[in-house]
């Protein structure tokens, strides 16, 4: 599936449509307490915004990365609209445009089932990161209860072509320490994980 063009296609209507669905900020709300005394934070697919503009209220140095170049430009207005810095690139996550160990946070919610090479990202941001620095990261998963709604939710999610990841184990491949995992929402079906770098 191309992403790119179909997220381009979407950045106008993205924003109103998570809108009606207030479960949504419930949802990506977890990962913010793990940014706290984060100086310089990325968000890897900000989408159009609305999470992001909320990190950059209250963060010093605060930077977006996404592969639409639609959903970049509705995050730039909103971020401007807010007369807050944009500060977002066109990149995939696989190939950060970012000096090792320069970050102290990086978010990604409900992004990294659509990455294809999971490990490959997980590397790029093990490499941005600064000692301490964490990754924080919600997305659909298969529970550990293995409950069947959720099971068919997440055969729903691959539909799309997304892949449900054991992202906690795919974390320690590549260096870094489990935080926390959890899972919450309906049926269990979000899952946060948080790692950080030694």
């Amino acid at each position: 599936m191309n992403y790119q063009r179909l997220y381009d296609r979407m950045a106008p209507f993205y924003a109103p449509l998570i809108r009606l669905l207030p479960v949504w900020l419930r949802y990506v709300q977890p990962v913010l307490p793990w940014l706290d005394q984060k100086q310089g934070v990325l968000e890897i697919g900000p989408g159009p915004g609305l999470l992001h503009e909320q990190i950059a209220r209250s963060h010093a140095f605060t930077a977006g990365v996404d592969l639409s170049s639609g959903m970049l430009r509705q995050t730039r207005r909103r971020l401007l609209r807010q007369k807050l810095i944009p500060r977002l690139v066109q990149a995939d996550a696989i190939a950060l445009p970012i000096a090792d160990n320069t970050l102290d946070g990086i978010v990604l919610t409900f992004v990294f089932s659509a990455i294809p090479d999971g490990a490959a990202a997980l590397r790029e941001m093990q490499r941005v990161l600064r000692p301490q620095g964490v990754v924080a990261l919600i997305d659909a998963c298969v529970p550990s209860d293995g409950n069947v709604v959720a099971r068919g939710l997440g055969r729903l999610w691959a539909l799309f072509g997304d892949k449900l990841r054991d992202e906690a184990a795919l974390m320690r491949t590549v260096g870094l320490n489990i935080i926390e995992c959890k899972e919450y929402g309906a049926f269990h079906s979000i899952r946060l994980t948080v790692a950080s770098k030694t």
